[in-house]
């Protein structure tokens, strides 16, 4: 009895002890479990309020006003803005100074923690500081615009032609040495022009470079003789069609079939069942123009801009790579290693993918199974290639019927979301322009 007794005393002693020892680790390891759960909320809070923090920095810059209390208030419009208060996290507050060379913007959040008060943390600060300088940098940068045939709907193309003029004019007026600023242009389609280039001629007939276009029948160049080759090109196939490369491109000869079988030929003379029409059909009547300062020539180009044909965003981009790039077909891009440029593209559009019934850049609709999901894939493919070459991209959504998931790639496709734009109106369109303009022309993230 007395060896009973014993042991059950003992068995309730150990019980004790244990139980204030598992009292006792509870709330540490509750608090160590919560901890790192609001260590990873506080993490997003700060990926939240560098993006806020980046995006008022470079808009307080980009004002024309020196007026503290003015910069102020836009740095605090934008991070309210972008960084909205029913999201994880609060503002607690934001410091703005600002020279004659630099805006400095240094923010703090608070994260409320969910766990970390079981550990006596009652709170989790975040601090964050983007400086921008403002001082003119070299800087190339290429337009690649819609001009489908959605963008005459209510004359939309001659917004874009006001918006991109002005573009070039805000950038060439502030910029006092205009070595330090290239312009290029890529309006796409259903296809891309790269005019007499691919032929290896300059528009006033003059030696470029190496054909880079297939021509067997030697065609001529024109964008006015329906019997000569309009300046637009056959992409090649995946991946080729996204990526900078020296060709050749075959030549576009637009045909179809009546009967919408495989074309074999694309020639009345050997197929039956072709439809005659014009070969250049749909072909935009603009070529690109590769990087220039000559302002004159840009502005001209832009005028003469057109809207016609369908939606192949993913080439437009690919082409807009080219033009920036220092490689051949267009080699007028500095070195990808040059500091002293930095480089930016602007994409525009206001509609989504959507491919032709029977002809585009692709050639023959029938001859392959690409879809407009393929795609929407090539443009993500191009944006990161580009961002991942440390390219400044930018992206505007255009007019009220661009589809929310071309809106979801367009701001996944920009450097940052702050860099996407949607332009709903013409308006809105011509201010985000001239928004993008006095950024590029006026500063860089210095850090």
């Amino acid at each position: 009895m007395d060896v009973t007794h014993k042991m059950m005393s003992y068995i309730r002693e150990t019980l004790g002890v244990t139980a204030v020892w598992f009292s006792m680790a509870v709330p540490i390891v509750v608090g160590s479990v919560g901890l790192s759960v609001d260590i990873g909320q506080a993490y997003l809070v700060r990926e939240r309020l560098v993006r806020a923090v980046d995006a008022a920095a470079l808009a307080a810059a980009a004002m024309s006003s020196e007026d503290p209390q003015q910069v102020e208030q836009k740095v605090r419009d934008f991070i309210d803005a972008n960084y909205p208060e029913d999201k994880v996290g609060f503002t607690t507050d934001i410091e703005v100074v600002s020279t004659a060379e630099t805006v400095t913007v240094t923010a703090w959040a608070n994260l409320d923690p969910a766990f970390g008060h079981v550990l006596g943390k009652d709170h989790v600060e975040v601090r964050v500081e983007s400086e921008v300088t403002k001082e003119v940098k070299a800087i190339e940068v290429v337009l690649v615009m819609d001009v489908t045939g959605s963008m005459s709907t209510n004359d939309n193309i001659a917004t874009l032609r006001t918006a991109a003029e002005n573009f070039v004019n805000t950038i060439f007026a502030r910029v006092s040495n205009i070595d330090m600023i290239k312009i290029g242009l890529v309006p796409f389609s259903s296809s891309i022009n790269v005019g007499s280039y691919g032929l290896g001629k300059t528009p006033g007939g003059l030696s470029y470079d190496v054909p880079f276009v297939n021509n067997p029948s030697n065609l001529k160049y024109s964008t006015t003789d329906s019997s000569a080759w309009g300046g637009c090109i056959i992409e090649g196939a995946y991946p080729d069609d996204i990526e900078d490369h020296v060709g050749p491109w075959d030549m576009y000869r637009y045909c179809r079939t009546s009967t919408g079988s495989r074309i074999r030929y694309c020639d009345p003379a050997r197929d039956s069942s072709y439809t005659s029409r014009n070969q250049n059909y749909l072909c935009p009547k603009t070529p690109v123009m590769p990087l220039t300062n000559n302002k004159t020539e840009l502005v001209n180009s832009i005028r003469s801009l057109r809207a016609e044909g369908n939606t192949y965003i993913n080439n437009g981009l690919t082409w807009g790579l080219r033009l920036i790039s220092p490689e051949y077909p267009f080699t007028e891009g500095e070195a990808w290693s040059n500091q002293d440029w930095k480089k930016a593209i602007i994409l525009m559009t206001d509609g989504e993918s959507t491919m032709h019934r029977y002809y585009s850049i692709y050639g023959p609709t029938a001859n392959h199974d690409i879809d407009a999901s393929d795609l929407d894939g090539r443009i993500q493919e191009v944006c990161s290639d580009l961002k991942e070459k440390g390219v400044l991209v930018y992206t505007i959504t255009f007019d009220e019927g661009v589809s929310e998931s071309t809106k979801y790639i367009f701001e996944e496709c920009a450097t940052q979301p702050s860099m996407w734009y949607d332009a709903p109106t013409q308006a809105k369109l011509i201010e985000v322009y001239q928004t993008i303009a006095k950024e590029l022309a006026n500063i860089h993230l210095s850090r």
